[in-house]
């Protein structure tokens, strides 16, 4: 099965090149051939490539604007023989047309390529801060004093530790060894924080581990009054 046919967009991004290189350059080692082929790979217009090793390659751009030589009057040599009814109707449409064609090039490039950086930029730097912010909470919901003073001013005020989600006491269950097994979970959005400024001990809150790892999973999603009233609505 062959890979798709050039559409209009990739016809008219080739045929711009063409007209900004010398006969000589349009072969595969030039580098603005070697962008136009990554260009096209990019642009997301075929659904199905059944060859995406040799789809809009450098030696099938080289050989679409080989096919343009063939339709170029100033063009001493013979070109292609063969090209394509699409070929020859971009090429009537804007050989005369530079400014024409340069303008709908940009458009293209715009419209497929540019948007899509930016999109991606956009998903990586948004990934990047939400690892960055889990790393902080992480950081802070581990710091052995910051466990520690939680610990002791809950255990001076209600004599006993306990989840703050499902109540479950690891005392109740396991006994003597169930003791120091609660962790603490960090309540506050990190992104709010201005610099490094010292943790308050009220905003930590103690969990069981089952608790805190669904807390964790959904990370900003959900909170610990959520998570309550969601185990409430089981109940």
């Amino acid at each position: 099965m062959k890979n798709p046919h050039w559409k209009r967009e990739e016809l008219i991004l080739a045929l711009d090149l063409y007209f900004k290189l010398d006969y000589g350059q349009m072969h595969g080692k030039n580098p603005a051939v070697v962008q136009l082929s990554q260009d096209l790979q990019a642009l997301g217009l075929h659904t199905v490539v059944p060859d995406p090793f040799s789809f809009r390659s450098v030696n099938s751009v080289s050989l679409k604007l080989a096919n343009f030589k063939k339709l170029d009057r100033n063009f001493a040599g013979s070109g292609m023989r063969d090209g394509a009814k699409h070929d020859l109707e971009v090429w009537q449409e804007f050989q005369g047309y530079r400014d024409g064609l340069k303008s709908e090039a940009e458009r293209i490039r715009r419209i497929f390529l540019h948007n899509k950086e930016k999109q991606m930029h956009s998903r990586i730097l948004s990934a990047n801060n939400a690892d960055f912010a889990f790393q902080i909470h992480k950081h802070r919901e581990t710091d052995p004093l910051a466990i520690q003073l939680k610990m002791e001013m809950v255990l001076a005020d209600k004599e006993r530790l306990k989840c703050e989600v499902c109540t479950f006491d690891p005392t109740d269950c396991y006994g003597e060894l169930g003791r120091g097994m609660l962790e603490i979970h960090y309540t506050q959005d990190p992104t709010l924080l201005h610099g490094l400024e010292a943790s308050d001990m009220e905003d930590f809150c103690v969990v069981c581990s089952n608790c805190h790892q669904i807390l964790n999973k959904h990370f900003n999603l959900i909170d610990v009054e959520d998570l309550r009233h969601i185990l409430e609505s089981k109940q």
